[in-house]
């Protein structure tokens, strides 16, 4: 089975988020349908988005990483929500100004945590940090890959908890070596 094919599988598997909560399950929506349906056909995403408003370079900056790209605002009626392309990259990035990080965790582990065969899935990070404008901030990382296969779908999730930060969540589907 090849890549897309899985992809299709993972983006149909989160049709209905573990948590209640409006904006995570807006987040994790949009995460799906958006960079996981399309993480192995980026430029198919991008010509998708070509003739849609984008953020100004000065606000697209943020979200990208100081990389070039482009940076789309995506309506919702539960939260503000940014979805983020680097350009000549296999990346999708979609950011939440506010959701319930728990919520938001619970979805995204759900997802990766165990991959669809033949595909296997390992932890590659794990971590907190706290600090005073953001509160508790966790890393997640997941890569799933084929065996023996050069590269893998990376999977990443940071979540802040701090009232005062400026992004609440941020996940990103990639491929990487």
């Amino acid at each position: 089975m090849r890549y897309p094919a899985l992809l299709v599988l993972l983006a149909a598997a989160i049709g209905a988020p573990a948590q209640a909560d409006p904006q995570s399950a807006a987040f994790a929506q949009i995460y799906s349908s958006l960079c996981l349906k399309h993480l192995a056909k980026v430029d198919e995403l991008r010509l998708k988005l070509k003739d849609m408003p984008s953020l100004p370079a000065e606000k697209a900056e943020g979200f990208l990483q100081g990389r070039p790209g482009k940076a789309w605002p995506v309506p919702d009626k539960h939260g503000v929500f940014v979805l983020a392309l680097q350009d000549g990259k296999d990346v999708c990035s979609v950011f939440a100004h506010r959701a319930d990080a728990q919520a938001v965790e619970a979805d995204f582990l759900r997802l990766v945590q165990t991959a669809p065969a033949p595909l296997t899935s390992q932890l590659i990070e794990n971590g907190v940090t706290q600090s005073a404008r953001n509160g508790r901030t966790r890393t997640v990382v997941y890569a799933w890959s084929l065996p023996q296969a050069k590269r893998k779908m990376i999977f990443t999730l940071t979540t802040a908890t701090g009232e005062a930060a400026n992004l609440q969540a941020m996940a990103t589907a990639s491929m990487g070596q």
